[in-house]
């Protein structure tokens, strides 16, 4: 799934009662043939399902409205709480599978696998389901950031699972130390996608800003407004998944009373907000010629 970007409380919902199964698919089935590599993707999929639970619970929080003592509203919870996940359990859970991979590799048990077909069985029905949102992702002609986020992740899972694929098939060969370095490989892309969980929703927090394009397209709807001569010095960072707080600076002719600065300052709001996705807008209104702010940034 796309940590650093928030789903809906239905796909929320629906993610976690799909995770829930194909979790106890795999546990039951590393139950059963005693492959460590099954262990492995089972945890992977644990993650992920922890990441889930995490979010369906901070999406309560985030949709309360602001308050006084959180002015921009709840917006970043769902960042906390991917950022907790990525800290406290995919870490850890990653870390105990390397450990636990590395000392298989270095003494080997004593083999005792049963029903390895089973065990394939389980990886190849992973694999097609997995495959259908990497399908849908793949043959989208345009995807937003949320989009390719996902569509990373759903290839990090199959490769995950191609691994553990691969793992069963050598072990079934009598090659039993594919077992840990397939396992090995899984504990890497869990602690991969920790490493960008944490990366991508501590940037969010920081108070990053949008791209580029999306200061292009505010200057655009601003100098729009037929009483902007230029504009300056805009500011703007997360203040949730999808919600934007934004500072701009308009310039117009100094002979503008105060009453017609406030309505160029209205129109210049209400166009942004409408076309830009911006949840909080503060618009100052200034001559022309005056002066930029201290530090301000180029695009």
């Amino acid at each position: 799934m796309n940590r650093s970007a928030v789903r809906s409380p239905f796909g929320l919902t629906a993610a976690l009662v799909g995770y829930a199964l194909v979790f106890l698919l795999k546990i039951g089935a590393w139950w059963i043939t005693g492959l460590f590599a099954l262990l492995a993707e089972a945890l992977h999929t644990l993650s992920d399902l922890a990441i889930s639970g995490f979010l369906l619970i901070a999406d309560r929080f985030s949709r309360r409205p602001a308050d006084v003592r959180y002015r921009y509203g709840y917006g970043r919870a769902q960042h906390v709480a991917a950022l907790t996940a990525a800290t406290l359990f995919i870490s850890f859970t990653s870390a105990r599978l390397i450990e636990e991979a590395v000392a298989r590799i270095l003494k080997p048990p004593t083999p005792a696998y049963a029903h390895l077909e089973l065990a394939v069985g389980v990886l190849v029905i992973s694999m097609v389901v997995s495959l259908v949102p990497l399908g849908l992702l793949a043959v989208q002609r345009r995807r937003g950031p949320a989009a390719g986020a996902q569509l990373v992740e759903c290839v990090n899972d199959e490769l995950g699972l191609l691994a553990a694929l691969a793992g069963a098939i050598f072990v079934a060969q009598g090659i039993h130390l594919a077992d840990p370095i397939a396992s090995l490989v899984v504990a890497g892309l869990i602690a991969a996608t920790a490493i960008r969980l944490f990366r991508d929703n501590a940037r969010i927090l920081m108070g990053r800003a949008p791209g580029r394009e999306f200061f292009e397209k505010v200057e655009r709807l601003a100098r729009h407004v037929p009483a902007v001569a230029a504009v300056h010095d805009l500011r703007a960072e997360y203040v949730g998944a999808e919600n934007i707080h934004l500072t701009i600076h308009v310039e117009v002719e100094p002979t503008l009373t105060v009453a017609e600065g406030e309505e160029v300052a209205k129109a210049v709001r209400d166009a942004i907000m409408a076309e830009a996705g911006v949840g909080y807008c503060v618009v100052h209104v200034d001559p022309i010629g005056a002066p930029p702010e201290p530090g301000e940034f180029p695009y």
